[in-house]
């Protein structure tokens, strides 16, 4: 507010200012002991001692109230403290800029460090997280009695008032005493609905805030319910050092050739970091943390994009972001940069450049460090020395398994369920690439048609046996789940899921080799078309009838240029004479269907078969005789289940035998959920 009094202008500013100063700029324990800590490095103090409760809420929050749990957190330092009559001029003073004092500059009175604090409103900081701060400082000359002491405590409620009147501070008990040596202890209470975290976190939030590397510097970290203590060193990031990039001689350079000089690395983690205080590029001025990025502003798109927007981290000095020759480009809340300042915008420029050539550069040590990762957690080698036994798969299987493995994602390596099922598939390619590369080898260097399909027959024979022998081995899985079905009575749906997506259950011969569209189409058009021609909606498939809710009324399949009914009865059941006029329907009205649409009758002139899997028939004589002409004309084929479990099995397992003695095959498949999924 500006008014006229006694002839002249006069500005007043109102308290309640400290609540934008304070509440509204901080809000965690680190970020406000950070600022007291600044503080203290200013006052040329060699050790900070933090007293606080970790890991516990400061205040508990109850029927829309907050009520104060009686914690405290305390700063302490040794540094060259404050006496009473410093504390009206350099302390209370907001928004004072020390730098221009000429009491105290620049740099600090003994080591000549360049002093973090500039805007006088760190001290305030405190009150984003509680309602009580004590000061008890002890400084200036020593006299016979020690150091002269000022205590005083500042209250947020007494402050931040609707008044411009002077806000004095309630005095305390020990000011105007002497203590034996210099320093200052700040001390915090009444809080806020805060939690501080544990040692190990409050130590790392604390080490990001502040870039400084000095002998006579030290931070120490106490918990004051347990006792437990940690002492603030560098932070500590797992780096894949081959990635690092030192920015020593990569200065700034504005248009006008002004250099700025810029100190520190960026590099790419080991991991993609989930912790914010870890992840990205801080930017340190004078030692204290200023802005953290990710990516300096980049727009989507360029190469590696993904990769560095997870994996970047680094450490960034430029001072002259806080040089007293420039106005500074920090924001009044200390959480970022102003980049669209002339040194800015050139800052956020160079950043750009200098993360696009670290992607670019990076990419391949990046995806080495991935593959030996997955490497060891996959035990692919082993495996693969295991299921082949020629050198040549072997092989085979790691070059797979790096192009497979070094671009899997880091977090996806802790997931073992995933890692086994890349694997899986890598075994499998492996077999197949060695015969593909054998094509464009031979075909570049044999002499004639004979050497070459000679050469051909002999490397197709290891990658063929291979191949075939694990999907033989796979069958047998499949097989087990099937049999486990049938022994806990599993319902008719559930056994013509699978046989829909396995039918060589029924005959080994049928081979799904991919999705048949055609099929698709005739299953829409047939039960449009029953429809319409019986009045009555039908459904042809067990997957397609589960997602709408619906029983199948049979299953159907295309094999061998023929579309096959598969009409399937629980274990033990009999086939009756209702269900047999059904099947005759089915096989009778699917063959009109076909006559009726020339262009599906093309496509599947094998006509229409009926498998009809059940252990026995309840027919009397006129649909027996019925039954066993459809047998005999070759309309229908009757299966029972233990029959044609046990021939499947047979024909797989011992082919399986043979590929074990030729080619060393050994595969065994662990998870055999993953082959059928009902």
């Amino acid at each position: 507010m500006i008014k006229k009094e006694k002839g002249r202008y006069v500005m007043t500013i109102s308290r309640t200012t400290v609540d934008k100063l304070g509440i509204k700029l901080y809000d965690k324990p680190s970020a406000v002991v950070a600022e007291i800590i600044a503080n203290s490095y200013d006052a040329d103090a060699t050790e900070v001692t933090v007293m606080l409760p970790l890991g516990k809420w400061l205040a508990e929050r109850k029927d829309g109230r907050v009520r104060d749990l009686g914690y405290k957190i305390a700063v302490e330092d040794n540094g060259h403290g404050m006496v009473p009559d410093d504390i009206n001029d350099l302390y209370l003073k907001v928004g004072k800029d020390r730098r221009t004092d000429a009491r105290q500059g620049p740099t600090s009175r003994k080591f000549g460090r360049a002093v973090m604090g500039r805007k006088g409103v760190g001290k305030l900081a405190p009150f984003g997280i509680c309602q009580r701060i004590e000061i008890l400082s002890a400084g200036g000359e020593r006299t016979k009695s020690g150091f002269r002491t000022a205590h005083f405590i500042l209250d947020y409620k007494n402050i931040n008032k609707e008044t411009d009147e002077p806000y004095y501070p309630e005095i305390g008990g020990k000011d105007g005493t002497y203590l034996p040596k210099t320093g200052t202890v700040v001390t915090l209470s009444a809080f806020q609905h805060r939690r501080t975290p544990d040692i190990g976190t409050f130590s790392r939030q604390l080490a990001r805030r502040f870039g400084i590397r000095a002998r006579n510097w030290k931070i120490k970290i106490k918990d004051g319910l347990s006792g437990d203590e940690a002492e603030v060193g560098e932070l500590g990031i797992d780096l894949l050092e081959e990635t690092k990039t030192d920015l020593g001689d990569r200065p700034i350079i504005l248009e006008d050739g002004t250099i700025l000089p810029v100190t520190g690395w960026v590099a790419y983690s080991s991991s993609p970091y989930k912790d914010e205080e870890m992840a990205g590029v801080r930017i340190y001025a004078r030692g204290k943390i200023v802005s953290q990025t990710r990516d300096f502003g980049l727009q989507a798109g360029f190469y590696g994009e993904h990769t560095l927007r997870s994996y970047l981290v680094g450490e960034i000095h430029a001072d002259w972001i806080d040089d007293d020759k420039y106005e500074d480009l920090i924001r009044t809340d200390r959480q970022d940069i102003l980049w669209s300042d002339e040194r800015g915008e050139a800052f956020k420029h160079w950043g750009q450049e200098l993360l696009k050539e670290l992607a670019r550069k990076s990419s391949g040590a990046r995806k080495e460090k991935t593959w030996q990762v997955f490497l060891e957690k996959s035990n692919l080698e082993e495996e693969a020395k295991k299921r082949f036994r020629e050198e040549e798969i072997q092989k085979s299987a790691m070059q797979v398994g790096k192009a497979f493995g070094s671009i899997i994602g880091r977090d996806e390596l802790e997931d073992e369920e995933h890692i086994n099922n890349i694997k899986e598939i890598i075994l499998s390619i492996a077999p197949h690439k060695v015969f593909v590369e054998a094509l464009h080898k031979i075909g570049e260097s044999a002499e004639s048609p004979i050497e070459l399909i000679s050469e051909l027959f002999s490397r197709a024979r290891v990658g063929e046996l291979a191949s075939l022998g694990q999907i033989a081995e796979e069958r047998v899985s499949t097989i087990d789940i099937l049999t486990k079905k049938i022994d806990a009575k599993s319902p008719e749906p559930e056994l013509q899921g699978i046989l829909e997506k396995a039918p060589w259950l029924i005959n080994p011969e049928w081979t799904l080799l991919s999705a048949n569209e055609t099929l698709d189409m005739v299953r829409d058009r047939f039960e449009e078309w029953y429809k319409k021609k019986n009045k009555k909606e039908i459904c042809t498939s067990a997957i397609e009838g589960a997602k709408k809710g619906k029983r199948p009324d049979f299953v159907l399949i295309s094999m061998a240029s023929a579309l096959q009914i598969l009409e399937i009865k629980k274990p033990e059941h009999k086939f009756t004479n209702e269900e047999y006029e059904r099947l005759q329907l089915y096989i009778d009205t699917l063959g009109e269907f076909l006559e009726a649409n020339p262009e599906f009758k093309e496509d599947f002139s094998g006509g229409v078969h009926a498998t009809l899997v059940c252990d026995d028939l309840n027919l009397d004589k006129t649909r027996k005789r019925a039954f066993e002409l459809l047998e005999k004309e070759e309309k229908l084929t009757h299966r029972k289940w233990n029959e044609f479990l046990r021939k499947t099995r047979k024909v797989h397992e011992a082919f399986l035998k043979v590929a074990r003695h030729m080619g060393g095959y050994s595969a065994k498949v662990k998870k055999y959920g993953r082959i059928i999924k009902v």
